[in-house]
């Protein structure tokens, strides 16, 4: 094997993949990157079996064909560190060599026959949707999951189809977030109702693919495959049944108030300065004159910000983790959110248009 690379294009499809192999293993196989150079392109390929990601370098050279296995985080390490825009790998007696213009680097090789396989093109999709779309989704959503939940089903995102749109939900029992995107079929009757990762997911903000990339989408009974470009991601799904979240979504909130997302992230950042474990609370006072955000620390003090906003119902005081509200700002792309609520102790309600819906149960400030 003898290629020529671009430096660049490498190191991105490196991230990915090194953020796939796994870090500590009793199989050691699992720390590495297998590497086949075809006629016209490299493919790199990673996997802990249970996510696999194949993604294809093409501005490369290729003066022989071949294959090699390597640990990702070092060659990782070497192609990012690089300074030139052109690099040389061989491989000679097992030897992986990496030569730059004043460097020569020199990789002990595994066999790539006990390289697990990895996901493979998508020959017959279920539906595709927009790269674009598909990332929006994920972001709206993926923050909400549950961090080591023993009730595994809420560790992922649930993906579903409800008539013409592709529904992404997450919840961690406190909170829940909804977005929904359009899609293309690509057969007759298709049905969706799958638990991803969030592992899979959050692997889509490091995957180099364009926007306007579309994305093709098979699912199995335990697997979920994508294929986008020049990548292919495939995972397992979760095991369990999804709460049902319709039940979760207030339809009855008869308060409403559109709020500025960076006047409101501002505040929230500024009020939950004086937070603590103890008192990890913000109230939010709505009234005809505006919105004041107040919080208390014992043995620190207490703050208030002011908010301008119009707000035409009665008064009313609740109060939210502001964490919880400052997750979803974060991946806000909307001037204005809007908040809806009924009383203190029932769930407060954001929305952005009617793609985004995310519930926060209120907290007991008293």
């Amino acid at each position: 094997m003898k290629v020529r690379f671009n430096r660049h294009e490498m190191a991105e499809a490196l991230t990915a993949i090194s953020s796939v192999a796994a870090g500590r293993t009793p199989k050691p196989i699992l720390q590495c990157v297998h590497i086949q150079a075809k006629s016209d392109a490299v493919l790199l390929c990673a996997t802990d079996l249970e996510l696999s990601v194949r993604c294809a370098v093409s501005q490369v050279e290729v003066d022989k064909t071949g294959e090699a296995v390597v640990v990702a985080d070092t060659l990782t390490r070497i192609v990012r560190e690089s300074g030139d825009e052109v690099l040389v790998m061989d491989l000679a007696k097992q030897v992986l060599h990496l030569r730059g213009q004043d460097s020569h680097f020199q990789m002990v090789t595994r066999d790539p026959a006990d390289f697990p396989p990895v996901a493979g093109e998508v020959e017959e999709a279920d539906f595709e949707v927009d790269f674009a779309v598909l990332r929006r989704l994920v972001d709206w959503t993926v923050f909400a999951c549950a961090r080591e939940s023993t009730r595994y089903a809420i560790n992922g995102v649930l993906w579903a189809i409800e008539g013409e749109q592709l529904v992404l939900v997450a919840t961690d029992g406190r909170r829940l977030a909804l977005a929904r995107g359009a899609f293309l079929p690509k057969r007759a009757g298709v049905t969706l109702s799958v638990i991803v990762p969030q592992r899979a997911l959050t692997l889509l903000s490091r995957v180099p693919v364009a926007p306007d990339t579309s994305v093709t989408v098979r699912a199995t009974a335990n697997q979920l495959v994508l294929a986008a470009g020049p990548v292919v991601i495939g995972t397992s799904l979760v095991e369990g049944h999804f709460p049902r979240y319709q039940d979760v979504i207030p339809i009855d909130n008869d308060k409403r108030v559109a709020l500025r997302t960076g006047e409101l992230q501002s505040a929230l950042k500024r009020a939950a300065l004086l937070t603590n474990e103890e008192s990890r609370g913000v109230r939010m006072a709505f009234s005809q004159e505006g919105l004041v955000l107040s919080s208390r620390a014992a043995e620190q003090g207490e703050a208030t910000i002011q908010v301008a906003v119009e707000y035409g119902g009665e008064p009313l005081d609740i109060g939210f983790n502001p964490l919880f509200l400052l997750d979803v700002l974060r991946v806000a792309d909307a001037e204005e959110i809007t908040l809806s609520f009924k009383e203190p102790s029932r769930p407060g309600v954001f929305n952005m248009g009617k793609d985004f819906t995310y519930v926060v149960m209120p907290i007991n400030l008293s």
